[in-house]
């Protein structure tokens, strides 16, 4: 069985300031996954960089996660 990757996604929101979220998913579910977890009217895309293994990052099939924080 493949081990469930890990894609980087950044995610555009009103404000512009862009955020990048990761979801333990395969490659072509990445998107709809993360869309699925944001507002409505937010931009999503794939970044084209090399997935990772989930079970390295401590994610379960399905997961999504913000890596960026809001400025305080």
């Amino acid at each position: 069985m493949k081990p469930t990757e890990v894609h980087l996604v950044q995610v555009t929101p009103d404000s512009r300031r862009r955020r990048v979220w990761m979801v333990a998913a395969p490659r072509e579910e990445a998107i709809s996954r993360v869309l699925n977890a944001i507002p409505e009217g937010w931009a999503a895309s794939l970044l084209p960089l090399r997935s990772l293994e989930a079970a390295r990052l401590n994610m379960q099939p399905g997961d999504v996660r913000e890596l960026t924080r809001k400025a305080a």
